[in-house]
């Protein structure tokens, strides 16, 4: 699980397998109960644009599961830790009780909907209380789940208020854009190498996919990595 604060969602096997999820046709996304799959979903895939937002549309899409897992965990912890320090309240660890992660998680969920936070900070926030709720429901504890699902409520409320005050919403984390640059600036570079070197070199080999094959074994990429980037590529300068 790469994000620490998490007790139930599996991050890696969201983002595995979010691409290819649909609510409606299945199968489950992750080890997520079906009701909240469609809810989630959604708020995955909004994180992910916040944590890639410095590169192209949908660029999540491009890279490892692991490292899109990694990325939108530690824009999760970042978010979850700057609401608990306007708290002051230290966030649950994932052995707490129940009834500890539902008190402290009401002082977070209260001082997220009264105090200075975006839009993402906030979309962090719904995870997490997404994450409880999963985790509750599991155990069979409906009681404590209708709890936190009522904190889920108010705040996809103030979310939908925050979208609808800004129509530049995903612009508002400057430290998500910030983290997003820092980490991804390395990999958009080898990135914008290989298009280059693919539009001096393409017919010195045999197809596409012999020329993402060498270059993924030379650079130590995944396969699917490369493929993803010189087809997108290909199509967009079509």
């Amino acid at each position: 699980m790469p994000c620490e604060y998490f007790k139930y969602i599996n991050l890696l096997e969201v983002y595995d397998q979010l691409e290819e999820f649909s609510f409606f046709t299945g199968p489950d996304l992750s080890n997520i109960q079906y009701q909240f799959g469609e809810s989630l979903s959604w708020c995955f895939e909004e994180l992910s644009y916040a944590a890639f937002t410095e590169c192209e549309e949908d660029a999540w899409k491009a890279f490892p599961a692991a490292e899109v897992a990694d990325a939108v965990g530690s824009l999760i912890k970042a978010d979850l830790e700057r609401i608990a320090k306007v708290a002051e309240i230290s966030i649950p660890s994932r052995r707490a009780s129940g009834r500890t992660a539902i008190g402290k998680l009401t002082i977070l969920s209260i001082h997220a909907s009264f105090g200075d936070f975006d839009y993402w900070q906030k979309t962090s926030l719904m995870v997490y209380q997404y994450d409880l709720l999963c985790w509750l429901y599991s155990k069979n504890k409906i009681e404590e789940a209708f709890e936190v699902y009522e904190l889920i409520i108010q705040n996809r409320g103030d979310i939908a208020a925050d979208f609808a005050l800004s129509a530049v919403s995903a612009e508002k984390s400057e430290l998500a854009r910030e983290r997003a640059r820092k980490r991804h600036a390395p990999t958009n570079k080898i990135k914008l190498d290989l298009l280059a070197e693919w539009g001096r070199t393409s017919k010195e080999y045999k197809s596409r996919a012999d020329f993402c094959r060498i270059v993924a074994q030379r650079e130590g990429l995944l396969y699917r990595t490369v493929y993803d980037w010189i087809a997108r590529h290909d199509r967009d300068s079509a």
